[in-house]
C-alpha cells in the first residue's frame, strides 16, 4: 500500500537545486517505459492541453501594455487579447534521478509543447516550450517495520522551463517578450503546475504494485552505494 505523507508543494518562486541530480543507478529501461506509458494513461497530457492561462497572462500585460503605448495607439482596451494556448503536448521518457538525501530520489517528468501566443493586437505567433516536473519520492517504515513509498513536492520551477519563438518576430512583439519573459515563465510555471501536479500525485498513488516494488529496491540500492562511498 503506498503512503502518500504531506500536500504536493507547488513551488513557483525563484527557488532552485544546490545539487547536481544524476541518474539513479541500476534503473531498467523497462521500469522507464512503464512510468512514461503509466503517466500517459493517467491523462496527463489532456491535462497539460486544457490549462487556462488568459487571466493570469491579463494580469502579466497590464504593465507591459502600458509601454506599448508609446509605439501606437493606447491598448488600454486590448488586454482581452493576450492568449496564449497549449499545443501538440509530448511526454518524453520519465527518469529518476539520485539526490544527496538518504532514502530519496526524484522522480522527473520531461515534456515539450508548442505555445501559440496572442500578444495584444499583434499578430499571433509560436513559440516552442520545454519543461520538466520533478517529484521527491522517499522511503518510510511502515508500523511493520516495511519500507513503503511516499511522494512529495511536485515541482515545475519558471527556471526549469525554456521558451523560444520557432519564427522572426516584429519589433514590437520583441518588445513584448523581452519585457514579460520573466513573468511568462512564472505564469506557465504556477498555472500548468496547479493543473497537472494533481493528475501526478493520482498516478502515483496508483502504481502498480510491481513498480513500487522496483522504486523502493532502487532507492534501497542507492542508499547501500551512498553509505559505501
Amino acid at each position: 500500500m503506498l503512503n502518500v505523507s504531506g500536500l504536493f508543494i507547488l513551488l513557483c518562486g525563484l527557488l532552485a537545486s544546490s545539487s547536481a541530480q544524476e541518474v539513479l543507478a541500476g534503473v531498467s529501461s523497462q521500469l522507464l517505459n512503464d512510468l512514461t506509458q503509466g503517466l500517459l494513461r493517467a491523462d496527463f497530457l489532456p491535462s497539460l492541453q486544457t490549462t487556462g492561462l488568459q487571466k493570469s497572462l491579463s494580469s502579466a500585460f497590464n504593465v507591459v501594455s502600458g509601454l506599448l503605448d508609446i509605439l501606437g495607439p493606447p491598448l488600454t482596451n486590448e488586454i482581452d487579447t493576450v492568449r496564449i494556448q497549449v499545443k501538440n503536448p509530448q511526454l518524453l521518457q520519465v527518469s529518476i534521478e539520485s539526490t544527496p538525501q538518504r532514502k530519496e530520489a526524484t522522480v522527473r517528468v520531461p515534456f515539450i509543447s508548442e505555445l501559440i501566443v496572442q500578444l495584444l493586437t499583434l499578430k499571433p505567433f509560436t513559440a516552442n516550450m520545454q519543461s520538466d516536473i520533478k517529484v521527491q519520492i522517499r522511503l518510510e517504515k511502515n508500523v511493520g517495520g516495511r519500507y513503503e513509498l511516499a511522494f512529495g513536492n511536485c515541482r515545475l520551477l519558471p527556471e526549469a522551463i525554456w521558451i523560444q519563438t520557432g519564427a522572426q518576430l516584429a519589433p514590437a512583439a520583441k518588445f513584448v517578450v523581452a519585457n514579460i519573459e520573466r513573468n511568462l515563465k512564472n505564469i506557465v510555471a504556477h498555472d500548468l503546475g496547479q493543473k497537472v501536479c494533481p493528475v501526478i500525485n493520482k498516478w502515483l498513488y496508483n502504481l502498480e504494485q510491481h513498480v513500487v516494488k522496483e522504486l523502493i529496491n532502487l532507492v534501497l540500492l542507492q542508499e547501500k552505494y551512498q553509505v559505501t562511498i
